[in-house]
């Protein structure tokens, strides 16, 4: 299991009850200690709403076929600063060059939550949805 001061791998865990995120090697290491860094920066907890999903939970959720929460390499946070805090605070982090390995953040109005992950480099790092 890999923890860091604030984050139990657990918490990155398929939310079905499935197990798939509890095992090691199931998560990308460096995505919980990106979420971390978010943790550090903003002062208050931060809430994985979504991390590690099955294909079935992914589906179920309308998660998209091939999803890098299906990989292990995204989650999607919250905390009560919002999700525009969120959104301005992983910008700053990557600005700063302290989270390199960062390839995508949304910033999604409507659940009031940022999703990030570790996969593969998009044409644009940043986006906001509705």
């Amino acid at each position: 299991m890999y923890n860091t001061k604030n984050f139990k791998q657990s918490e990155f865990a398929c939310k079905c009850g499935c197990g798939f995120g509890l095992k090691d090697g199931d998560i990308d290491t460096g995505l919980i200690d990106i979420a971390q860094k978010i943790r550090d920066y903003v002062g208050v907890p931060v809430r994985v709403n979504s991390g590690c999903r099955c294909v079935s939970h992914n589906a179920r959720v309308g998660g998209v076929k091939g999803s890098w929460h299906t990989k292990g390499k995204a989650c999607d946070l919250s905390c009560e600063k919002g999700g525009k805090a969120l959104f301005e605070a992983v910008k700053a982090l990557w600005q700063k060059g302290e989270i390199p390995g960062l390839r995508y953040c949304i910033y999604y109005k409507k659940g009031n939550f940022v999703h990030i992950d570790v996969g593969n480099e998009r044409r644009n790092l940043w986006e906001v949805r509705a």
